[in-house]
């Protein structure tokens, strides 16, 4: 609008506008209604509360709120403390399930058991995804989020029902 151009064409061009790349806030919706938001391109503290804020604000009536997180690398001694975070945060914003894999897994469940919400650790890609087909229903959000070095976008893949090139499954 400070450029002279008219809300409808604003708005036409935000509703046209997508990603530059892959796993950054995709937001995929299936046929069933279930909504898969796989930011796994990347995971640091910052990038990990902006995710679950957006999660938050997604809610949906009659649905849940489920996060999908993996560890957040390359945070050297504040590593375990900042998942720790993570998951207090996730409990705050309720969240009504926390799913964690990888070294630090356990440190996001203990945050979100603080928070006075509710997870679970899993031992790695296969059993979260085992869990989340088995789980998710229609009208839930489910956010995918780690740092790239544990390729979560599998996962949300999975759920969406593509490979890793955005191609349907047979």
């Amino acid at each position: 609008l400070a450029a002279r151009c008219d809300l409808p064409r604003v708005a036409a061009a935000l509703t046209a506008a997508r990603p530059q790349s892959r796993w950054r806030m995709e937001l995929a919706t299936r046929a069933d209604g279930l909504a898969i938001l796989n930011d796994a391109y990347n995971a640091n503290p910052d990038s990990m509360s902006a995710a679950l804020h957006s999660l938050a604000g997604l809610r949906r009536p009659g649905g849940r709120l489920v996060a999908a997180v993996g560890d957040m690398l390359e945070l050297g001694d504040t590593a375990a403390q900042a998942h720790r975070e993570v998951g207090e945060l996730a409990a705050r914003l309720g969240v009504d399930e926390v799913l964690a894999i990888g070294a630090f897994g356990n440190h996001v469940i203990d945050g979100v058991a603080a928070g006075g919400g509710r997870g679970q650790y899993l031992q790695g890609k296969a059993e979260l995804t085992r869990h989340l087909r088995a789980s998710l229903g229609p009208r839930d959000v489910v956010l995918v989020k780690a740092s790239r070095g544990l390729a979560l976008e599998t996962v949300a893949d999975a759920l969406v029902g593509t490979d890793d090139e955005g191609r349907a499954h047979p």
